[in-house]
């Protein structure tokens, strides 16, 4: 009963959240976030081939469907987020051995090339912490959204007790320090954590 309570505030802090965004998006011009086709658009303007996008959805669905199947409740409970074959988890689990099971699944499923490890254990879940992360991580992406000099739909957002996770693939590193800014802008973000690969442009094959 305890969690279905929590699991039905989460539900209503989220969707306090996605009406902040669509409002944050509709002062900002005609943006528009989709999946799927959305995303396949999204690659044809980034580092990220069409098949790097199929198989990074295919590897998070992966897992997502191994935890569940490990422990469905745990679904609920941590962030899955893949760039190219690299794996960001986060989240805040109550139990060390929860911790590693999710660890072991995500680097079974086929075409993880690296599994960084964020998930934190806490005695009891913080419904006001988890609404200030998610308040930090609406305000970053309207702002990186609204900023005509970063590619859309390119980097991933995780915030976990006020601190930035950011996980994605550049050739840009300005844009990349313009993305840094925005985080440091906002108000209460304690730290930013990059895990951004920035790769070469240089194709001089001579």
């Amino acid at each position: 009963m305890n969690f279905i309570k929590k699991f039905l505030q989460l539900k209503k802090i989220n969707i306090f959240i996605i009406m902040g965004l669509l409002a944050t998006l509709s002062c900002s011009g005609p943006q528009v976030i989709t999946s799927g086709a959305g995303a396949a658009i999204a690659a044809a303007e980034d580092e990220k081939t069409l098949g790097d996008v199929f198989d990074d959805t295919s590897i998070s669905i992966g897992i997502k469907d191994r935890v569940f199947m490990y422990e469905a409740i745990l679904v609920t409970k941590i962030d899955v987020d893949v760039e190219k074959g690299k794996v960001l988890l986060t989240g805040i689990l109550n139990d060390q051995s929860q911790r590693v099971e999710v660890v072991r699944l995500a680097w079974k499923q086929p075409g993880v090339k690296e599994v960084i490890n964020e998930i934190e254990i806490e005695d009891s879940f913080n419904i006001k912490n988890y609404a200030e992360d998610k308040i930090i991580q609406v305000q970053l992406v309207g702002k990186v959204l609204s900023d005509k000099d970063i590619k859309k739909l390119k980097y991933n957002f995780e915030v976990q007790n006020k601190v930035i996770f950011i996980l994605g693939v550049t050739s840009d590193e300005a844009e990349l320090e313009r993305v840094f800014d925005h985080a440091r802008s906002i108000k209460g973000v304690q730290d930013i954590i990059s895990y951004v690969d920035i790769i070469s442009t240089d194709s001089s094959d001579s």
